[in-house]
């Protein structure tokens, strides 16, 4: 055995130890020198979890142990397979010898005690010893030694519910008999025996037990006035000035503001409670409830307190199933008969019990974690189920909107995957402009475990992922309809030249204040320099304070000459990164995002406005490139700038009023819809490639349909059939929306055509479009009453956004 592995449970051992009158050496001097050999199971990181005497015959380090899942009842079998064979031994990890005084022998030799096992403590600032003792009476004891001020204050909160408890006994509940309490020591009976059983599941424990269990101390306060709620705003506040970076601090951000969306003043269902209720606490021996451990007993703690932390702490410690499991299960239990019928008369709000659960929970559990040097893997568990709790709760009631909890989610995902936000400029991850993309930089193992864990988010509807060589983009459509965009990039390209090494970006990042890992200034300055300089484009204003000293935006000779000196842009590296450029343009014709939108009805409907703001809503929103066509695709310009050149002949059209022709003559019109036809026929072709290819969306001022019903406006006297017909050999836009409104409406807008006409040429397009929805059903012929502009705007939008983020490339 080599001791310098243990030093740091010896000490906590000799610490303890000498506490009860069992000094500990680990060599032999004059006044110690009983030896006591022992065997030691450890735990995964190595240190020393359990002791046991080496003439021990039982397994009594189980006492210690929950065996509440099928592995750890399995090895609870094995243990006690190899005792009755006498193979007990086998189980120590290692041997160990000490040394003591004969007055501490005497506390332990066999005369005494019969047997005995030692368990080292959760670690933590709450940590204790714990030794199990059997007498020769075969009675068991518990003894608990603090080893630190909040190990005292625990035991002696232990003792003062164990008092109480025993003073005034409850019915269904059974508790240990305290035997001996000082400071730092205490003693209680084992209540384990043979006619009891340990309970995983809540459902499956007494109802009448639970009831008389929580029911104690019920009453009622203001809030503000609950000594459990001023603890959590004061431990929340020097988290915040402890500033652990193992704490994220999107999870902080989040439980702040469930704390602001809670009113102070409302009064609230309180009660006393175990404060550690789950499955390793409790037995049951009969219908009789046995709790044991009550170290964080409170009297006023929030409703139902010990139910839901059954649940949450049973779940995650035993497992990790997952918030959602956790979810179920207390939604299920809560909608019982008899738990019904328990909220109904207490009147509990059971959704504000619960959170204030969480808020008192996290507040309390992270500021023992934040005390404690090493975590082990259940804290992360913990941390985990929280966050999804707290996302669930804030988007119950759009506390916060789904994109800015998706953000917090995705600063916690990140929180120990290496990354940098670059050009990431607001102080708070809520500042975020609904506008902005996030640009992280990260290796392209994490940009793929990322986008699975974005496609699993419960508040995220739909993720379009645009896959390239160098990154990936994602697209994001939230439940709320908010949105958020995200580019994930491995490898800084410009076309096929690598203009900088991402990986010392992501490496050399530290964590800012709003959770996010954020570059060097000098990596900000390069990246913003070099991808602006490389796309000759001026440097946004926003991000000039990052320079001391004016920049320009395209880059010098030089500078351009010196990147493509890269040795990753020479040699066989440069051809792979043309090939793998050639592959991405040919990816992003693939990825078609692009959609064309038409917009159709009588001068006075709104058609300009709705445009307008149509355009400006998916450039925010969508952050997708937006262009507006007139009329059609004027690959071929209008007829009279053979007269008089394209610009004047451009302006006379947009000064001259409509339906203001004076072309009467069949012919002339035939050959006019001739040449305006060809240009649909052909320019479909060409804005197919340049826009919808390339992920446009493409709004179209009026479209062909005028030419069926309103061709008067394009100077043409024909048949409205002829025009009709011939539309079937058009593409047919994803979405053809027609905007009328009331006679009386359009002509306060504009006094261009009579009300007569007006309701003559509204009744024709709905006519149009109802005809055209049931003979082209793959496209949408959608009338829009235009009386209110945020609700005309909302449903263009809408739909514009379910047709583009439905189109998801995986």
């Amino acid at each position: 055995m080599n001791k310098l592995v243990y030093t740091s449970d010896i000490q906590r051992l000799q610490t303890g130890l000498t506490k009860i009158g069992i000094p500990l050496a680990t060599k032999p001097t004059t006044a110690a020198n009983c030896t006591i050999s022992c065997y030691l199971y450890r735990n995964p990181d190595g240190s020393i979890r359990w002791l046991w005497p080496i003439w021990s015959d039982q397994p009594d380090f189980l006492r210690f142990y929950h065996a509440g899942s099928r592995q750890a009842r399995w090895f609870v079998w094995l243990v006690r397979l190899l005792f009755r064979l006498k193979r007990g031994h086998w189980m120590g990890h290692d041997r160990i010898t000490f040394y003591t005084t004969e007055a501490g022998y005497q506390l332990l030799r066999r005369t005494q005690v019969n047997r005995w096992a030692l368990f080292t403590g959760t670690a933590g600032p709450n940590r204790k010893l714990v030794i199990w003792y059997n007498t020769q009476v075969e009675k068991g004891f518990f003894l608990k030694v603090a080893l630190a001020e909040p190990a005292v204050i625990n035991l002696r909160q232990e003792a003062l519910a164990l008092r109480q408890l025993q003073q005034n006994p409850l019915l269904q509940l059974a508790t240990p008999q305290l035997e001996a309490y000082s400071e730092s020591m205490l003693i209680q009976e084992d209540m384990g025996d043979a006619d009891t059983w340990q309970i995983n599941k809540l459902a499956e424990l007494p109802y009448g037990a639970m009831q008389e269990f929580v029911s104690q101390n019920w009453h009622t306060k203001p809030l503000q006035q609950a000594d459990f709620w001023t603890s959590a705003l004061d431990a929340l506040v020097k988290l915040r000035v402890a500033n652990d970076s193992r704490i994220p601090v999107s999870l902080l951000d989040k439980l702040e503001r469930l704390i602001q969306s809670l009113d102070e003043q409302a009064p609230i269902a309180v009660a006393s409670a175990h404060g550690d209720f789950t499955p390793w606490n409790i037995l049951l021996r009969g219908h009789k409830l046995c709790v044991i451990d009550w170290e964080l007993y409170r009297a006023e703690l929030p409703g139902l307190y010990d139910l839901f932390h059954f649940q949450y702490q049973s779940m995650v410690m035993l497992g990790n199933q997952g918030f959602n499991a956790i979810r179920r299960e207390v939604d299920t239990i809560l909608k019982q008969t008899d738990w019904r019928l328990f909220r109904e008369r207490n009147s509990v709000d059971v959704d504000l019990a619960e959170k204030l659960y969480l808020i008192h929970t996290i507040t309390y559990y992270l500021s023992v974690y934040s005390r404690q040097p090493d975590w082990h893997q259940q804290v992360n568990w913990l941390l985990d189920t929280w966050n999804q709790a707290l996302t669930y709760w804030l988007g119950q009631k759009q506390v916060v909107s789904d994109r800015k909890l998706v953000l917090h989610d995705l600063a916690f995902w990140l929180h120990k995957q290496p990354h940098a936000a670059l050009k990431f400029l607001p102080t708070y991850l809520d500042a975020l402009p609904d506008s902005s993309d996030l640009d992280l930089a990260m290796p392209r193992q994490t940009a793929k475990q990322l986008v699975r864990y974005v496609r699993q988010h419960p508040l995220i509807r739909q993720v379009t992922v645009d896959h390239r060589s160098f990154m990936k983009q994602l697209h994001i459509q939230c439940l709320d309809n908010t949105s958020l965009h995200v580019d994930l990039i491995w490898t800084f390209k410009r076309k096929h030249l690598e203009f900088m090494d991402a990986h010392a970006v992501w490496e050399q990042a530290t964590l800012a204040p709003h959770g996010l890992n954020v570059p060097t200034l000098a990596c900000n300055q390069t990246y913003v320099r070099r991808f602006y300089g490389l796309n000759n484009a001026l440097i946004p204003a926003r991000y000039r304070h990052l320079f001391d000293e004016p920049v320009i935006g395209s880059l010098l000779a030089e500078s351009v000459t010196d990147i493509r000196a890269m040795p990753q842009n020479r040699g066989w590296r440069a051809v792979r990164s043309r090939l793998a450029y050639g592959l991405d343009t040919l990816r992003s014709f693939a990825f078609q995002r692009g959609m064309i939108v038409t917009f159709s009805g009588v001068d006075g409907a709104g058609k300009s406005t709705v445009i307008e703001q149509t355009k400006l809503e998916i450039e925010k929103k969508l952050r997708q490139r937006v262009i507006v066509l007139r009329h059609r695709p004027s690959l071929l310009p209008i007829l009279s700038a053979w007269q008089y050149g394209r610009r004047e002949a451009e302006q006379r059209s947009t000064n001259r009023l409509p339906r203001q022709g004076t072309n009467q003559s069949g012919l002339s019109s035939l050959l006019r819809f001739a040449y305006y036809y060809a240009d649909y026929l052909l320019g479909q072709f060409y804005v197919q490639v340049k826009y919808v290819w390339r992920g446009y969306i493409v709004l179209y001022d009026r479209y062909y349909f005028d030419f069926i019903n309103d061709s008067r406006r394009s100077n043409v006297q024909l048949p409205s059939g002829l025009a009709a017909g011939l539309y079937r050999f058009l593409m047919k836009p994803q979405l053809n929306v027609f905007l009328y409104a009331p006679a009386e409406d359009i002509l306060r807008r504009k006094q261009e055509l009579d009300a007569e006409t007006i309701a003559d040429l509204t009744r024709q397009y709905l006519g149009l479009f109802d005809s055209l929805q049931k003979q082209y059903p793959s496209s949408e012929y959608m009338p829009v009453l235009n009386q209110d502009l945020p609700v005309t705007l909302t449903r263009i939008f809408d739909r514009i956004q379910r047709t583009t983020v439905g189109t998801l490339v995986g």
